[in-house]
């Protein structure tokens, strides 16, 4: 029996972009009901974009749903996918939490319910950590925190279980940006560090030749289990590299090279240097949490999702056994779960 279609998203009832400073201004956008509890949608990549699909997930009439275009992603600019070298150097999270507080403040809202699907559950938990008292609750969806151990393993670690792609990926560092497979030592080129220096530099055939290569392995490495909501796909050999697909590619590196910006993100609130988000997460107390994971997630393994939850406990773990970086199963827990939080 076919599943029947699924209604069309809500329209945005409001949008606009908002001046962040250094030169960004970021695109936001409003659907839902106005008097309803504030919810904010924070999308997965870096770089990746709004797809009307989030307005679905909240209850009708209940939620003010918000969802913002990270900087250099979707429609705020500049973006990062345009053609040339680019400056990611005020491009980090600390950048991108502060973007969310300005709009809070902009939006006039005093405090909201934060969602995230992939990095954006990274980017939905390091502002919780920095602005507890204004979180109603958080629900994440593929979750990560972008640790060294996360990037290594989604970049080399799971190339274990795809060798082709991971082959093709990998040939590309090593005859262009340095990376030698090799090397063993603790000094080497991390092969994310390779494509982070391709993707952002002056020759422009390279950066697409890298872009092309990074986006056929994260289609790849997600595909078991369904795929996510807004899955990257990969750049068909007989067309040209588009800004989307530029700056996806130039955005991910660059965060992940820098292991999310997120390795010292609690020094500053008492936790061990190097601890990372989940070494804040004591700084949720007492607020609501559903962390939502697929258990055939092979890009994002269950591990990071159930140490979160265990350092987390008013927080909730749902792992669906049979899909993996996003499905229909696991929206129907992220729908579930909203509808519970703003009851």
């Amino acid at each position: 029996m076919s599943t029947p279609p699924l209604p069309p998203p809500p329209a945005t009832t409001a949008e606009g972009f908002l001046p962040v400073g250094d030169g960004h201004e970021i695109f936001w956008e409003e659907s839902g009901s106005a008097d309803g509890v504030p919810t904010l949608y924070l999308h997965g990549g870096p770089g990746g974009r709004l797809t009307p699909g989030y307005r679905r997930q909240s209850p009708a009439g209940r939620a003010r749903v918000i969802g913002v275009s990270q900087r250099g992603a979707g429609r705020s600019v500049p973006g990062a996918g345009a053609p040339g070298a680019v400056d990611l150097s005020t491009n980090t999270t600390a950048h991108l939490v502060a973007d969310l507080e300005r709009l809070r403040e902009h939006l006039g809202v005093t405090s909201w319910v934060v969602q995230g699907v992939s990095w954006g559950s990274t980017l939905a938990l390091a502002y919780a950590q920095a602005h507890p008292e204004r979180v109603l609750g958080v629900v994440l969806f593929a979750v990560t925190s972008t640790s060294r151990r996360e990037v290594d393993w989604i970049t080399e670690g799971v190339g274990a279980l795809y060798p082709e792609a991971w082959d093709a990926l990998a040939s590309v560092a090593e005859t262009h940006g340095g990376f030698d497979r090799r090397d063993r030592s603790s000094q080497r080129l991390r092969l994310v560090e390779a494509y982070r220096r391709m993707l952002t530099g002056p020759d422009g055939a390279l950066v697409d030749h890298a872009a092309r290569a990074w986006m056929t392995w994260e289609d790849a490495h997600i595909g078991i289990g369904g795929g996510g909501p807004a899955q990257p796909h990969p750049v068909e050999g007989d067309r040209s590299v588009s800004e989307y697909e530029r700056g996806f590619a130039r955005l991910v590196s660059h965060y992940w090279a820098h292991d999310g910006f997120v390795a010292d993100w609690a020094g500053d609130w008492g936790a061990s240097p190097g601890a990372g988000l989940l070494g804040g997460m004591p700084r949720l107390a007492g607020i609501p949490g559903v962390l939502i994971h697929g258990r055939r997630d092979v890009s994002g393994p269950a591990l990071t999702a159930w140490e979160l939850h265990r350092a987390w406990p008013d927080s909730e773990l749902v792992l669906v056994e049979e899909e993996g970086h996003g499905g229909p199963l696991m929206v129907d827990a992220w729908r579930e779960a909203l509808g519970r939080l703003l009851g």
